[in-house]
């Protein structure tokens, strides 16, 4: 009886959550699908694991909901909106500060609070100076700036570090995946809900 009343709990809280932020998604233009997209693609793949290749006892992998579903959207995103060029300067500075604010650990690559949000911060703030005029393209630049921008600098440039390291076992280094995936999945959200606020609404 217990467990049941705690997965209603956890249901009515989840709704609650996913209704704020579909609601904070739509006032900046997204269709409500777009936002069930963005939200439930990186919960429920978030344990999906695709192997590319393998170096010494390191399995290199990219994680479905933390970086494939996440560059998807992104590309989706891009070219809906068209926002290609402003959005690539987005994700190189959002590259350098997630790459200066994240270390590499024995649990992976890790950043303390409350500096992972640093780079939802920089998504959004640059989101507003160069798509001010449209709150629908603001939003899309900072979730690409923000997820590709963590992906690449959080992941990618601190890959190298990671498996250079000896590890005594067969170890997984997932792209998106471990304790970053959680950075990757809230910078994305964090970033459209600081345009939200900022732009308010019409």
């Amino acid at each position: 009886m217990f467990h049941l009343i705690a997965l209603f709990l956890f249901a009515i809280i989840f709704f609650f959550i996913y209704y704020f932020i579909s609601t904070a998604f739509e006032e900046v233009g997204f269709r409500w699908w777009e936002a069930s997209m963005i939200v439930f693609s990186s919960i429920i793949f978030g344990t999906v694991n695709i192997p590319l290749l393998y170096y010494k006892n390191w399995s290199i992998g990219i994680n479905v909901g933390g970086a494939l579903l996440p560059i998807i959207i992104s590309i989706y995103l891009t070219l809906s909106r068209k926002v290609a060029g402003r959005s690539i300067i987005g994700i190189l500075i959002v590259a350098y500060v997630a790459y200066n604010v994240t270390t590499v650990s024995n649990n992976g690559v890790v950043s303390p609070f409350p500096y992972w949000l640093l780079p939802p911060m920089a998504a959004s703030l640059y989101s507003l100076l160069v798509g001010y005029k449209s709150k629908k393209k603001a939003a899309s630049i900072a979730y690409i700036s923000g997820t590709l921008g963590v992906l690449l600098g959080a992941d990618l440039l601190h890959l190298n570090e990671l498996i250079s390291r000896d590890v005594p076992r067969y170890t997984m280094a997932s792209i998106g995946g471990a304790a970053i995936l959680d950075m990757v999945f809230l910078t994305g959200i964090i970033a459209i809900l600081i345009d939200g606020i900022l732009y308010g609404k019409d």
